[in-house]
């Protein structure tokens, strides 16, 4: 069962839900905390998923394991994904089916960016600020650099942001060059 449209369709709810209630940062930490519990929690996960077990059961579970640490809005959203029996599958994807498009709205709304750098060596706290820097005064966004190395680009650094792959890799220029050179006529 193909959930990515139910689930998006929850995040949005969820999203307008809190904006109109003004605790959006509080849902967001709650979604995101609930997705890593489902996920470091496997038989937590197990018994949302479990269709043998009662919604009644679900909720109560719910009710002991986040009511006091989690806001009433997010509360009432999980209580209603099990009374409409979507828990289950949502449970069994780790959650990702809403808080991938629910993150998405919220780093929009918030104006943030999220920017994998890759580099072959790790990245200094210099070099982050500088790239960091860059990039929020060319983008008027807040940047969210996570960062990943990969010894194959040589030097220099990969952004993948938005859909676009800026390519300031050794590797890459070494491949141009190779291209040029090969394209070369000799006279």
């Amino acid at each position: 069962m193909d959930l990515s449209g139910v689930g998006k369709r929850y995040a949005v709810a969820l999203f307008n839900a809190a904006l109109s209630e003004d605790v959006l940062d509080q849902v967001h930490g709650d979604l995101t905390s609930f997705a890593k519990l489902i996920v470091d929690e496997p038989a937590f996960r197990v018994f949302l998923a479990s269709h043998r077990v009662s919604s009644d059961e679900k909720h109560d579970l719910i009710m002991t394991a986040i009511s006091e640490r989690a806001s009433g809005l997010f509360v009432k959203f999980v209580l209603l994904l099990i009374n409409k029996k979507r828990i289950d599958e949502f449970a069994k994807n780790r959650f990702e089916d809403i808080l991938d498009p629910f993150e998405a709205l919220y780093q929009e709304h918030n104006r943030i960016l999220r920017v994998n750098v890759v580099t072959a060596l790790p990245m200094d706290a210099e070099l982050e600020r500088k790239t960091r820097e860059t990039i929020e005064r060319r983008t008027g966004k807040s940047a969210k650099i996570e960062k990943h190395i990969d010894p194959r680009i040589i030097g220099g650094m990969v952004l993948i942001a938005g859909g676009q792959i800026i390519d300031g890799s050794i590797r890459s220029q070494l491949a141009e060059l190779r291209q040029e050179l090969l394209e070369a006529r000799v006279n």
